[in-house]
Formats: structure tokens, sequence, C-alpha cells
């Protein structure tokens, strides 16, 4: 990742010699930098970044099984805090008042996705 190791080179003994510097233990030495697209590719590799979907895109694509067709369009997940509280957006005092009386609700359904059992609470707004 970013410089990729080689064998060392003779040139460090050689400079080192000149310089009065202790000859080097290290038998590896880092060669040029790599682009940043080669960078950004392998850390996205390693970390399987783009190949699972987070918590807030599972949310977002089981919208409608969660709080039902007719309320998920007057409705929305917004943010999903790391204490596992769900920030909705509504779009009127009536759909908050009727997503509150489904909360528990809702918190089950989402608590049965994959990767969502930390949902613990929902702060309508």
């Amino acid at each position: 990742m970013g410089f990729r190791k080689k064998n060392k080179a003779p040139e460090i003994d050689l400079v080192a010699e000149f310089m009065k510097l202790p000859a080097s233990d290290n038998t590896m030495f880092l060669s040029s930098p790599s682009s940043i697209s080669e960078v950004i590719e392998e850390i996205c590799n390693e970390w399987s970044i783009g190949t699972k979907n987070s918590p807030e895109q599972i949310i977002s694509q089981e919208w409608n099984k969660i709080v039902g067709t007719k309320l998920s369009s007057r409705c929305a997940p917004e943010k999903l805090s790391s204490n596992g509280t769900l920030y909705l957006r509504a779009a009127n005092g009536p759909v908050k008042q009727e997503l509150s009386f489904i909360k528990k609700k809702i918190i089950s359904r989402i608590s049965r996705l994959d990767g969502c059992t930390f949902v613990k609470d929902i702060k309508i707004t």
C-alpha cells in the first residue's frame, strides 16, 4: 500500500559508507510511490469497502418493508448514529404521530436485518 518494498540496492551501502553512516541492517527499502488510485483500490479491497452494504444502505433498501408502502412515501431514514439511534424525517405531524405509535415494531423489524442489530432507538424529526 502506498510504497512497495523491494530488495535493498547496493547504492545504499555506498552512500552510507561515503557519509560515514552505519550500514543499514534493514534489507528492505521503500520504492517509488504508487498512484493514488492504486492506493485507494488496495485499501478498498483490504477493508471490503464497496462490497458490503452499510446498515444505512440496508435500512434504506428495506424501508418499504419496514414501515409499509403507505408510510414509506411520507417518511425516510435520515441518519444512523453510532450509539444505535436511527433518525427519521417525517412529512408532517400526523406522520410523526403514526411513526411514534409503531416505533417498537420498526425497531424490531430493523433489528432482524443483517448488520442492523445495534439499532435500539428512533428519533423522529
